[in-house]
């Protein structure tokens, strides 16, 4: 109880305290990176619902927002918005209603855990600065967040696809929960989250241009985004030495992940901590291996928590699961404002944390899809037996 007191009070608190004073500093005291817009990702959106009525794309060129930041969000979202009515006046109880829909999910994980050690590592890793910097900027990935970790947890089958299809349409990453969610089922299973991943893949082609325009207008910060582009960036600035170096070091990191990773029971992986993993270590290898993403996208990390908690328990494997919360603690406060310092810190553990992911994953879809293949073909008949 006293964990989800301080899960809610903390950010609704600031809330209420930065919208009272002033936005930016407020939140500069958590060491928050901020801007002087409150919930300034939801009023891209609404600025661009104006200058698509001025005539303009904000795709390319939002006149209508305050700041004039190019709209990097499928077109989707201005029509929700006009339908909703949503505007300058009202943006800011979209606002919260976002941290509320993020702070639900983080309870009901919080209420699921069965150690008080565990209970802490949620609550830290759920207040870390990667959270609170979505949830000053009010970024839509709250709202994906949400739906692919409430529908996680509902036990309709056709109902998880259907979200999943809506999250990717929406924002494009959760097409990886689709594909992994795809996997995990039996064969006779697969056709309609296939379906519907094919589905997106057309309306992904349907919109080429705009996802273009969105790749090329969204900035790579060097100390607030992860994911391959971001370190493609940081590689042109780097010397010759230093860039091999830095290359030695993330091969280390590599072997060193392989060597360490984990051997689990099936029954894990088929638990709920386990079903929360896969999906949403998907979505962050996803996200990593495709572009440079801002390091609010880090809270896709917090679901894949509850499981290493539960592994800490496991002699062989406590290693591995301490290395990794640690990890994912650091990736998720290597953002902090005054700490920028930290940032080749917090490079490598995205990295470390992404290889992890992978081998994980890779490991999973290669035992599911052999092994289901062959369970589903009818076993071979010798001549004698069919004599």
């Amino acid at each position: 109880m006293l964990a989800l007191v301080v899960l809610w009070i903390v950010p609704l608190m600031t809330i209420s305290r930065a919208l009272d004073h002033d936005w930016a500093s407020v939140w500069s005291a958590l060491r928050v990176p901020s801007m002087n817009l409150p919930f300034s990702d939801l009023r891209v959106i609404t600025g661009g619902i104006k200058t698509q009525q001025l005539g303009g794309n904000p795709i390319t060129d939002n006149v209508g927002e305050a700041l004039h930041r190019p709209m990097n969000y499928p077109r989707i979202w201005l029509y929700l918005f006009s339908w909703m009515g949503i505007n300058e006046s009202n943006v800011e109880l979209v606002g919260i209603a976002f941290c509320i829909f993020y702070l639900i999910c983080i309870s009901l994980l919080i209420q699921q855990c069965t150690s008080a050690a565990g209970i802490v590592v949620l609550l830290i890793a759920a207040l870390s600065v990667a959270p609170l910097f979505a949830i000053e900027r009010a970024n839509t990935d709250l709202l994906i967040f949400t739906l692919v970790f409430l529908v996680c947890l509902a036990g309709n089958r056709f109902l998880k696809s259907g979200v999943f299809f809506v999250a990717a349409a929406l924002k494009i990453y959760p097409f990886a929960a689709l594909i992994v969610d795809a996997i995990r089922r039996p064969w006779k299973e697969r056709t309609v989250p296939l379906a519907l991943a094919g589905l997106v893949v057309l309306s992904f082609a349907w919109q080429w241009r705009d996802f273009d325009a969105i790749r090329h207008s969204t900035p790579i910060s060097p100390t607030l985004s992860y994911g391959v582009l971001c370190l493609k960036a940081q590689a042109a600035y780097m010397s010759r030495k230093f860039f091999v170096s830095s290359c030695v070091l993330a091969g280390f990191i590599a072997g060193v992940t392989w060597l360490v990773r984990p051997q689990l029971d099936e029954s894990l992986w088929d638990s709920k901590p386990g079903q929360l993993f896969l999906i949403f270590a998907g979505i962050y290898v996803f996200t990593f291996a495709i572009g440079s993403n801002w390091n609010y996208r880090l809270i896709f990390l917090l679901p894949t928590l509850p499981l290493a908690i539960e592994l800490v328990r496991v002699t062989k494997n406590a290693p591995w699961s301490i290395a990794y919360i640690a990890t994912v603690l650091l990736a998720e406060n290597s953002s902090a404002r005054g700490l920028y310092q930290a940032t080749s810190l917090g490079d490598l553990a995205t990295w470390a944390i992404f290889v992890a992911l992978l081998i994980i994953l890779l490991q999973q879809a290669s035992r599911l899809v052999f092994a289901r293949s062959d369970i589903s073909a009818p076993p071979k008949q010798s001549a004698s037996s069919v004599a």
